[in-house]
Order: structure tokens, then sequence, then C-alpha cells
């Protein structure tokens, strides 16, 4: 095992860096304060090997003609050994527009002050190649800037603010530091990973992990990132990667969650998810006495007729009168708080609350067990290495008639019965229960119901033209709960507001008839809302005929179009559902339909879309129907899917035209006349100011 001096460092190359890097390794940290939290200034630990930052750019290597951001170095070393879980970066950068010079002059680096020690090794930037020491401890800043807590999160990180005076473009900044330590509720349940590309070019990347003689290292690799290599020395086994001119990564978009288009490598300890079980069984144990409001509301449930509606009336308990909020500090980023905590302050976070319904349903005769699941990762977990560091929510895995049912107790204002609800965007989950080998897929319910259905209805008010409109929306499965959620904290004055306002952009002056009304059947899980108003003037004049525009709003949302067009990569389409937008315009009295029946039709693998158009009389009705058939679609077929939503995207908006009778046609051609004829007054009177009262008898 090599063990590079930092004096052998500056032999190597780094005495360029000047100040920065000539620290001498036996000289002691220097604290710095900053009222309850502290960083230090110091060398590099011993185990680092430093690189240096290449003096010019490989002009074989992608980005010598970049024009945004050039990333010249990211080295990334841990030291695991003995559990110190040591973490050494040094990271060079360079802004190439002035656009993004603002980001190049600040650096910050976050860090948990309760187990986590951060020492500050070199701040330093390349100006016409010369290094200049920019490390100035007494403006740095420390800040425990909760950057969750508008999420309902509190978990006690802390930032170090380096900002750089003086930054311009075509400077590299060069920042290297080393945080100590790690969260002592994983017990070694951490992981090592690199992103191998970026989404600009990156020069140098290296990596670096040592682990204690004799451990097997388990190596995962995703989208072509290349293999490290693992050495067993007499002191560590020693996992290294390194890789020169890195093609950047595009990045389309729009992804489904459990995929990410960079080249990454994971790396480990050898273990298996039963290890993971382990791990986290004891975080969960038999819990304290529930309060006694607790308890008996329990004895209610357990009159309820049956298993699924005991779980339903604890489930919405859990859900709404226990509000979501965490305190992740220390080992609470973890281990949940007692049941008998956690209902009488009515708040928790996932881990809470899912230790609070699985205790519920045990004395409810309900077998429910809290299971590990990642909202950002998926299904994706499939493809890393196994470590609890991978999961961040806890849902709960209850069984009614020997059959999974997932739920969500953070979750609120949710209807319906739990078997069909929805999950499967967590993709799989991991049981937190003995004999657990392996992550469980979270597959759709069978008879999940989601969409929305929108009616239109148009009749005529009066003989000028005016329309009164009534709309009545309603909202099926996890729409519903979606509408629910949202309606929940808008005040119904506001809402009005909020509703009117949008039909006038559309259709101009109007007033409002009814204030939306909300009938909602929670168990069925459908809410339906009614509104009506009279639109004044919705037609456009063309000529001798009137246009009314309509537009199918309720599939608007989900048929969007990515924000790349040009796909290689899988696209997220949306949750399987089905939506229906129904429009009837009936004509005003004498007015003529012009309108040719239509019938249009688009289809792909992931969805089914038909519009129609048909007259019945003077009256006009068109139908739009969009059905979602899967939740992604491989890159494959992208374009052709793409394509044929381009289309539907035209097909949601439709004028529909009328003429009207003649004398309706000679009132309004008087009008204009006439406002013709008093425009030309005015212009003409206030064109000339030769004659005035100046000077008059």
């Amino acid at each position: 095992m090599k063990r590079w001096t930092l004096a052998l460092a500056l032999a190597m190359g780094l005495a360029c860096c000047g100040t920065a890097w000539s620290a001498d390794v036996k000289q002691a940290d220097v604290e710095h304060k900053r009222g309850d939290f502290k960083f230090y200034v110091g060398p590099a630990p011993a185990f680092v090997e430093p690189h240096p930052v290449a003096a010019t750019w490989d002009p074989k290597a992608p980005g010598a003609d970049e024009k945004v951001w050039r990333y010249w170095l990211y080295d990334e070393q841990t030291d695991h050994r003995g559990g110190i879980d040591a973490s050494y970066t040094d990271y060079a950068y360079e802004s190439r527009t002035t656009g993004n010079v603002r980001d190049a002059g600040k650096y910050q680096i976050e860090f948990n002050p309760e187990y986590q020690r951060l020492v500050l090794h070199a701040v330093a930037l390349r100006r016409d190649g010369k290094w200049e020491d920019r490390l100035l401890p007494d403006k740095i800043s420390l800040a425990r800037r909760e950057t969750d807590f508008e999420n309902d999160l509190s978990d006690g990180r802390v930032t170090a603010l380096i900002v750089l005076d003086d930054v311009r473009v075509g400077d590299v900044v060069r920042v290297s530091y080393t945080i100590t330590g790690s969260n002592p509720i994983l017990a070694g349940q951490g992981w090592d990973g690199v992103a191998t590309a970026w989404r600009s070019p990156m020069h140098d990347l290296h990596m670096r992990v040592l682990y204690d003689p004799g451990t097997q290292v388990q190596v995962h690799q995703r989208n072509g990132a290349p293999a490290p290599t693992v050495l067993k020395e007499p002191d560590a086994v020693e996992a290294t990667l390194d890789v020169h001119g890195a093609t950047p990564v595009v990045d389309e978009g729009n992804y489904p969650v459990w995929f990410d288009p960079s080249p990454r490598l994971h790396l480990g300890p050898a273990r298996g998810w039963n290890d993971v079980v382990a791990w986290a069984m004891p975080l969960y144990p038999a819990a304290g006495a529930l309060p006694a409001d607790l308890q008996a509301r329990i004895a209610e449930w357990r009159k309820l007729p049956d298993a699924n509606a005991r779980l339903t009336a604890a489930l919405r308990a859990v859900q709404d009168e226990v509000r979501y909020f965490g305190v992740e500090m220390g080992s609470n980023t973890h281990r949940p708080a007692d049941p008998s905590e956690t209902w009488p302050r009515r708040y928790g976070d996932c881990k809470d609350k899912a230790y609070l319904l699985s205790t519920i349903l045990a004395q409810l005769d309900i077998r429910g067990v809290p299971a590990l699941v990642s909202t950002t990762r998926g299904r994706g977990l499939r493809e890393i290495e196994p470590t609890a560091a991978a999961f961040n929510h806890v849902i709960v895995r209850a069984t009614i008639d020997d059959k999974p049912v997932w739920v969500d107790p953070t979750m609120t204002q949710q209807g319906g019965d739990p078997r069909t609800l929805d999950l499967s965007d967590y993709g799989v989950g991991l049981p937190i229960v003995a004999g657990t080998t392996a992550l469980e897929e979270i597959a759709p319910p069978a008879k999940a119901e989601a969409g929305m259905d929108t009616v239109e209805r148009y009749t005529p008010e009066g003989k000028d033209g005016s329309l009164k409109l009534e709309i009545e929306t309603t909202y099926r499965g996890m729409n519903a709960n979606y509408a629910r959620s949202s309606l929940a904290g808008s005040r119904p004055d506001e809402m009005e507001r909020r509703y009117a306002d949008y039909y006038r952009k559309r259709f101009g002056e109007l007033e409002s008839v009814q204030a939306p009304k909300v009938v909602d059947d929670r168990n069925a899980n459908v809410l339906k809302m009614s509104e009506s108003y009279v639109l004044r003037a919705p037609f456009e004049v063309e000529g001798n005929i009137r246009g009314l525009d309509v537009w199918a709003e309720t599939l608007d949302g989900i048929s969007q179009l990515p924000s790349t067009m040009a796909r290689k990569g899988p696209m997220e389409t949306g949750t399987p559902a089905a939506y229906r937008h129904e429009v009837s315009i009936a004509a005003p009295q004498g007015w003529r339909a012009t309108v040719a029946p239509e019938h249009e039709k688009y289809s792909s693998p992931a969805f089914d879309f038909a519009r129609d158009i048909s007259k019945d009389g003077e009256t006009v009705k068109v139908v739009y129907d969009f059905k979602v058939t899967a939740s992604d679609i491989d890159g494959a077929r992208a374009t052709a899917h793409l394509e044929q939503m381009r289309k539907v995207r035209d097909a949601l908006s439709a004028r529909l035209r009328f003429a009207p009778p003649a004398a309706t046609l000679e009132a309004s051609e008087r009008d204009k006349r006439l406002k013709s004829l008093l425009r030309d007054v005015l212009d003409s009177g206030s064109g000339d100011t030769s004659n005035t009262t100046q000077g008059a008898p």
C-alpha cells in the first residue's frame, strides 16, 4: 500500500498550487468556531494519494471547446478501516461563460456536526497558469440552513459556505476537504458510489476506497461504468477507479424514477438484503403501552365487520390525525419514535407513522410490517448493492386474505379501499420481517381506479349570444386524493375567484352564477365539483360566422410533451388512468351549427386517444377520451410515441363555428358602423387644435 506524504505530492506537481497545498503534514488542524458549530483547517489525511490538476486540457478529451462548464478534476477517496469513515474530496472546476461565474464563485459543503467533522485543506484559484491561495477561514460561514424544513423535515445538517472574491471566466477553482464520521445508526450499512461521467466534460475523475483487510467487495456497474481495480493489501482492501476524458451525459429529462442516464459505479462490502433486514429489525422492537385514547379507538375499530374495514379506519387515523414532520437527527434518522410517543404528540415522519400503524394493526389482528422503499430509485433498487443507505422512505405492507396490501401512512386525504391504492411507483419494497431475503415487487392493484371526467355544457342565455356554462368534474382514485388534498388547503372564496379568472382568460367577461360546489364520497374515493358561469361574449367574430374555442383541459397535464423530443432513454408517461372531457354546445335560437362530424384516433404502447365531434340538430358535441396504458416507455419506441402525442396535443383544441341569423348579423354590423363613426369623430376632434376658444369673441 502506497503512503504518499504531501511533500512527495508537491514533488509530483502540486507545488504549482502555492501555499494552498504546501501545508506540513504534522501541522495540527486549526479550529474555527461559528456560534454552536465549527470547522477545521488542516492538511489532508495520511491515507490520501493526491492527484494533480492537469496544466492544460487534453485536446483529445471531450471539452476542449466547451462553452459552459469544464470539470478538471474530481477526486474522491474514502477510508472505512476501523470504522473511521473519512471521505476526502478534491474538486476543480471552471466556468466558461459569464452566466455561470456567480455559481463558480461559491462552494457549499454539507455535513452533520452531531457525528461528522469537516476539515478544509485548500481553496485555490488558477488564473493564467498560476495558482493563488484563496483559503480565508474568517470569511467562511457555517449555517444550519435546514434546506428540507419546507418539506417538514429537520435533520441537523450544517452548510459551510465558501465565497471567493474576483472569480472570472476561465478561472479554475479548486476546493479540497475531508469529512470524517458517519451516522452511527447505519452501523456500516453505507456504500460508495460515483457517476463516471457528468453533464459537462470531465477531464480526470478518480475514486479510491479503503476497506478493512479481508473485506469482500461487491461491485455494481450501471450504464457502461468501468469496473474498479480491487487489490488486497496487508493493511487494506483497496478499490480504485481512474477515468480520463469522459464523454458528457445527455440529460433528456422526464425519465421514470427508476432510471438514471449517468454511468455509475457502486461498491461496498458484500451483503444481501437479509443483512439489511437484520440491521433494521432491532429498530422496530415491541412497542410500549399505547395511550388510553388510542386503545379506546382500537376497541371501536375491532367491532368493524372485516379486516379491510379495520385497516381502512386505522390507516385514515394515522394519515389524517398524525401530521407529517420529521426531526431526523442522530439516531432519529433511522430509529423511529415509539408509537406511545408518536400518537400523543400527533406528528411523526414516515418511519414513526409506519411503526405506529403496524403496531395498531397487530392489535386489530392484521399482519402489518414496516417496509423500506426509495422514492428516488423505485425499482432501480434491484440494480444496486444491498444497503440500508439506499432507502429514504418507509411504508407498511399489510396482509389481507393472504395477499399483500401496500399502504403509505404519510399520505393525507386519501380515500377508497386500501386494496385499490396504487403505490407501484415505489417499484419494490423491503419488508422488515424475519425471513426476508429479497426485495418484493409492489405491483399495481388489479382493481385500481384512477382518472378524471369533465363535462362542459354551453346553453343560450338571452338573444345577444351570451352562454351559460355549467361544468361538472369528477375525480376518481388517486386523482380524487390529489383534488381532496388541494381543496383542503383552499379558502372557498379564493377558489371561486381563481376558477372564475381561468375562464375569464379564455372567454372574457363573465358572471359567476354558482361558486364551485364539492361533493366528496371518500369511501368510494370519488369527488365531484360543479361550477356555473354566464359568458357575456364568448364567440369570436369571423365575418358572418361566430366561433367558440373549446379546450380539453382535463387531458392537458397528462398529455404534456417532454422537454427533449429526440430521445434514447426511457420516458415517464404517467400512472395508468382514464380521462374524459365532454363538451356540449347548444346554439342560440336561430343560429346554425356549421360543424361537420369528425373522428380522430391516436395511440402508442403507452396511451389510447380518441376525439369525436358530432351534431344533433343545432347542438354540437365534442368528446375526448384518453387512457394511459403504461407508466413508461422505452427509448426505442419513444419517437413514435411522441409523434402520436404531438397530434393529440394539436387535437385538444377546436374552434366550433356557428352562423347567426341575418337579423343578428345586421344588428352587429350596425353596431360596428356606429363604433367606427364615433371613432372617426373622436379622432378628427383630437387631431386639429387650430380652432380653439383662445381669442374668440
